[in-house]
C-alpha cells in the first residue's frame, strides 16, 4: 500500500511500486483496479466514471507507471490532466477548509499562506508568474493583482489554479524518472490488463493524423502552427488558445466538421462541449462569427511564438489572418509582368 504521507500521489519509486503489485491487501488491489480505470476513462469520455475521489489519485503513480510502459503522449496526457481535475474539484469543494489547501500546495512545490483577515491567499510573486503562465484570462495576469514586496495577495479559486499547474509539472516530472525498460519487468503481473488498454486505445480514435482539408498549413502564422503541434504532443491548451485556434480555421475557410475533427486529437476532447463551443464561435448557434485575437492580445496572455520569423516581425503585422493572407498572396502564382494590362 501506497503511504498517504509526504507527497503520496507522485511518488514513483520502483520500491513502492512494487510493493503495491504485490501486495495482497484489498486497498492495494483497489488501487491497482483504479489506476486502470484512471487511464480507461480519460480515454474515452463516454466511460462511466469511477475515479472521482481524491483518494483515488493514490492510483496515479502506478497509472504513470503503465502509461510510461504504452509510451503514448496523447494518453498521458489525458490522464495527467483527468487527475488535475479531479484534484481542482477537491480543492474547490466546501468539504475542504481554506486554511487547510496550502497544506496540499507544499505537496506539489508551491509555497503559500492563507490569511483569515482578509480571506485571501498569499503566494511569492515569482511562483505565481511559474504556474498561472500557460493560463489563460486576465485574472491570471500580474497587471490584475494585489502585490505587496513580492507576494502576490489572491482568491481562492486562483491559487487552486497555481496548485493545479504544479501538480501538473510535477506529474510530468514523476513521469519522466520512470526508466521504460523497467516498466515491461515491473508490470508483467498487470499484463492482460494493459494489452486491454492497448486495444482499447488503437480503436478509441483519440490518435489520428490531423487533417487541414483544402486550407494550406505550410503558411500558418508561428502561433497557429504550435498550438497544433502542442496538440499533437498531449498539452492541454488554454481556453483563448483553443478560441484562436476555431476562429482562425473558420475564417480561412475549414468547415465545422473539419475544425471538431482537429479537436479530437487534443487530451481532454469532449466531442459534445467541442462540438457546442465550435459552433458557437463559428456563428452557428450564435448571431457572431468570431474573429481570432489581435497578436497584442495573444502576446500580452504568453500565447505568441513569433521567435525571430521575419513576417511577425513586420511592424505592420497586427494579426494572424494578416500573417495567412499575406503568406497566401505571396504563394499566388502572378502573371508575367508584360501580360498585365493598365486599367
Amino acid at each position: 500500500m501506497i503511504s498517504q504521507t509526504g507527497n503520496p500521489y507522485l511518488d514513483v519509486d520502483r520500491d513502492r511500486i512494487d510493493i503495491l503489485l504485490s501486495s495482497n491487501d484489498p486497498d492495494s488491489g483497489r488501487l491497482r483496479r483504479i489506476a486502470m480505470r484512471l487511464i480507461i476513462e480519460a480515454m474515452d469520455d463516454t466511460e462511466n466514471r469511477e475515479v472521482t475521489a481524491i483518494n483515488d489519485l493514490g492510483s496515479l503513480p502506478l497509472s504513470l507507471w503503465i502509461l510510461k510502459y504504452i509510451d503514448e503522449p496523447l494518453l498521458t496526457s489525458r490522464a495527467i490532466n483527468h487527475s488535475r481535475d479531479l484534484l481542482e474539484r477537491f480543492l474547490t469543494s466546501e468539504r475542504l477548509h481554506a486554511e487547510d489547501v496550502p497544506d496540499y500546495a507544499r505537496r506539489y512545490g508551491v509555497e503559500m499562506e492563507f490569511s483569515d483577515e482578509d480571506d485571501l491567499f498569499r503566494i511569492p510573486l515569482g511562483t505565481f508568474v511559474m504556474h498561472t503562465s500557460r493560463l489563460s484570462g486576465y485574472r491570471y495576469r500580474l497587471v490584475y493583482q494585489s502585490i505587496h514586496h513580492g507576494i502576490v495577495y489572491t482568491d481562492r479559486e486562483s491559487a487552486v489554479k497555481v496548485i493545479r499547474e504544479a501538480f501538473v509539472r510535477k506529474a510530468f516530472e514523476a513521469y519522466a524518472t520512470i526508466d521504460k525498460e523497467d516498466t515491461a519487468k515491473f508490470l508483467y503481473p498487470l499484463s492482460d490488463n494493459i494489452q486491454e488498454i492497448v486495444e482499447k486505445l488503437k480503436n478509441s480514435g483519440i490518435k489520428k493524423d490531423i487533417d487541414l482539408g483544402e486550407v494550406d498549413f505550410t503558411i500558418f502564422p508561428p502561433c497557429i502552427k504550435e498550438y497544433i503541434s502542442q496538440m499533437r504532443d498531449g498539452v492541454n491548451l488554454p481556453h483563448m488558445a483553443r478560441f484562436t485556434m476555431v476562429s482562425f480555421l473558420h475564417k480561412i475557410g475549414m468547415d465545422n466538421d473539419g475544425i471538431i475533427g482537429l479537436f479530437k486529437t487534443a487530451p481532454d476532447f469532449n466531442e459534445r462541449l467541442t462540438t457546442y463551443q465550435v459552433n458557437h464561435v463559428t456563428g452557428g448557434i450564435s448571431s457572431t462569427e468570431y474573429s481570432p485575437p489581435k497578436c497584442s492580445v495573444l502576446q500580452s496572455n504568453h500565447l505568441c511564438y513569433k521567435g525571430d520569423d521575419p513576417i511577425c516581425n513586420k511592424d505592420w503585422l497586427k494579426h494572424p489572418l494578416q500573417y495567412y493572407t499575406y503568406k497566401k498572396w505571396k504563394k499566388s502564382p502572378k502573371p508575367p509582368l508584360d501580360k498585365l494590362k493598365k486599367g
